[in-house]
């Protein structure tokens, strides 16, 4: 039987801190997934062009080709008696968003073409599955995150198989046209490219690709947790961190610290904007968008998590105070440690004047920020709670099943 890899194991069998490893997520997973992006973004456009929506009439379409495939595209697979929501129309309607314009709906799409035929005029609407991503954003966080990606590893573009400047197409480009069916002709072609951008997202996301779940765990934690998970030196951690763009913070006075350093268990890693990992993760929220399934592949993996991580806070009397104060702000999905001279001295709330009152709570205990940053580094890093360094102050962003997770931490008294 074949065992799964851990992503601890699989991290250190392929040397993930050598930015030579980040090829293979380069041309194996982000380079197919943004010429499957590019060809649906092509053909999206090329349906809302002057040579069909343009058109007065479907009738005014020149080519005698496309003029078919326009029709089949509005009306194919639709036959009496039979359920027209598993025709081709239904498809490209749902997915595409092409119909007949002033249509409210799909089935009125195909009244207007049953009355009108080729009289109608072609449109696209907006409440398709394609313009939801929307597939134009989505190719371009991918085509600014390979153009980063390529700068990083010193490699052309041209060298996997993309052009080197605007509109950066693939050398292998699938026009649009040829991807609609004709009358008679099965569209498997569409079909198939489909199903594989959808599969690929999939293979794309937290959960489930081993680069991106790690670029997800690692966006936040502690430098010397992260040397440990590699069993690797300060130098090859920093290596690492300086090609996601990770910069090093001091969990004492919440100043950056300069890497490599010589004191790493007093320093705690935290993601950049606009840096590689940034905008890695910055696809997720589109991935789910092309699929619900990755959404629930994530919120699965935070209800994992808190049953499967073991995190004692000891002594309890000392933590009690900081995990009462979070039960007891209703409506919250946040709030504010305000830290002084490296202790935790007051919780405040994230502040909202329609939805709560502002409440500020003293920490009677004397807890150190970096004993309490390194306790709670595995919820952050499964995104149960996220964190963000202030001047004097770090933020907590609480992920909605962290009550779930804070319940349970009071309830066995400190113990999970």
């Amino acid at each position: 039987m074949e065992t799964k890899t851990s992503l601890r194991e699989w991290a250190k069998e392929n040397k993930i801190w050598e930015p030579k490893t980040w090829k293979e997520f380069l041309k194996n997973d982000l380079v197919p997934f943004y010429k499957q992006a590019y060809t649906l973004n092509a053909l999206h456009e090329f349906l809302k062009s002057e040579k069909i929506c343009g058109k007065p009439y479907l009738a005014d379409i020149e080519d005698e080709t496309l003029k078919n495939k326009i029709r089949v595209a509005i009306y194919g697979g639709v036959k009496p008696n039979k359920d027209f929501n598993t025709s081709f129309a239904k498809f490209m309607y749902d997915n595409f968003g092409i119909c007949a314009e002033n249509a409210p709906s799909f089935e009125g799409s195909i009244k207007h073409y049953e009355s009108l035929g080729d009289g109608i005029k072609v449109s696209v609407n907006s409440n398709s599955w394609i313009n939801s991503i929307p597939i134009g954003d989505l190719v371009d966080k991918l085509r600014d995150l390979i153009r980063n990606l390529c700068r990083e590893l010193g490699i052309k573009l041209s060298e996997i198989g993309i052009q080197e400047s605007y509109p950066y197409s693939p050398f292998e480009v699938i026009e649009p046209d040829t991807l609609l069916p004709q009358p008679d002709e099965k569209p498997e072609k569409l079909v198939s490219i489909l199903n594989d951008f959808r599969q690929k997202a999939l293979d794309l996301s937290i959960g489930v690709n081993p680069f991106t779940t790690f670029v997800f765990y690692s966006r936040k934690i502690p430098l010397r947790v992260l040397m440990e998970f590699l069993e690797c030196d300060v130098d090859k951690v920093t290596k690492l961190a300086n090609f996601l763009g990770l910069k090093g913070y001091s969990m004492i006075d919440l100043r950056e610290v300069s890497l490599p350093t010589k004191s790493p268990g007093k320093v705690i890693l935290l993601l950049t904007d606009n840096s590689l990992s940034y905008k890695i993760l910055e696809l997720q929220s589109i991935l789910q968008r092309v699929d619900p399934a990755i959404n629930e592949i994530r919120e699965n993996m935070i209800k994992e998590a808190i049953n499967q991580i073991h995190i004692t806070f000891e002594p309890w009397k000392d933590y009690e105070p900081i995990f009462s104060a979070l039960d007891i702000m209703e409506y919250m999905h946040g709030c504010y440690l305000e830290i002084r001279q490296s202790v935790i001295v007051k919780i405040k709330n994230d502040y909202s004047r329609k939805y709560c009152k502002y409440r500020e709570i003293e920490v009677p205990r004397k807890i150190l920020l970096s004993d309490f940053l390194i306790k709670i580094f595995p919820i952050v890093c499964v995104g149960i709670i996220n964190i963000e360094f202030l001047d004097s102050s770090i933020e907590l962003k609480f992920h909605p099943l962290a009550k779930e997770w804070i319940d349970k931490v009071i309830e066995n008294e400190g113990k999970t």
